[in-house]
């Protein structure tokens, strides 16, 4: 999925490492034959998309940061929406809902403390997405996963950027290519 266009992806096959993951799908459910591993792991992306609702819902309500910044965090909100929504789509009713986050006091009072924990928490996004492109079985998931993580280093990015005080216009997102049109974009640079 692009940032602006989510499709919802299905197909989970066996085995991540179970270690981190030790959730299983419910019997009878669409995923039931699937082992615990890509559903667990797709449970616990789907639990970090509500985080990060949560966090830029909160962001943009402080009204702490403005302009660029404030237009960033509306699309970076729209981003993890999607994100969801894809994830939704493969676990179902099985997917984390309704749940409630905790934050430490004053995390919303100003740029910076916005931008702090952000980027904190947008490392440990990046992070769990790049352990989940080699931990997940299915090819389908990997995919979802890798888009998911491209997203997330930009808005670790910009908010890294909002942390530390810098104004750094924020980067488009980058486009899903063909093979065909990866070369083309590359044949300039090659001998």
């Amino acid at each position: 999925m692009n940032d602006n266009t989510t499709r919802a992806r299905r197909g989970p096959r066996a085995g991540a490492d179970r270690r981190w993951f030790p959730a299983r799908p419910r019997a009878g459910s669409a995923l039931a034959a699937t082992a615990s591993g890509d559903v667990a792991i797709a449970k616990l992306a789907a639990t970090a998309e509500l985080l990060a609702i949560d966090i830029y819902t909160k962001a943009i309500a402080a009204k702490r940061l403005h302009g660029d910044e404030l237009n960033y965090l509306a699309g970076a909100l729209g981003n993890e929406k999607a994100h969801y929504a894809a994830l939704k789509g493969v676990l179902g009713a099985s997917a984390p809902s309704g749940l409630m986050f905790g934050y430490p006091k004053g995390s919303f009072a100003s740029r910076h403390s916005i931008g702090a924990l952000g980027e904190a928490l947008e490392t440990a996004f990046v992070g769990a997405y790049m352990g989940a492109v080699t931990a997940l079985r299915s090819n389908e998931l990997k995919g979802v996963a890798a888009e998911i993580f491209a997203c997330e280093s930009r808005h670790l990015s910009v908010l890294t950027n909002i942390a530390s005080g810098a104004i750094v216009p924020a980067p488009d997102p980058p486009k899903v290519l063909t093979a065909a049109q990866a070369t083309a974009a590359l044949e300039p640079f090659l001998p």
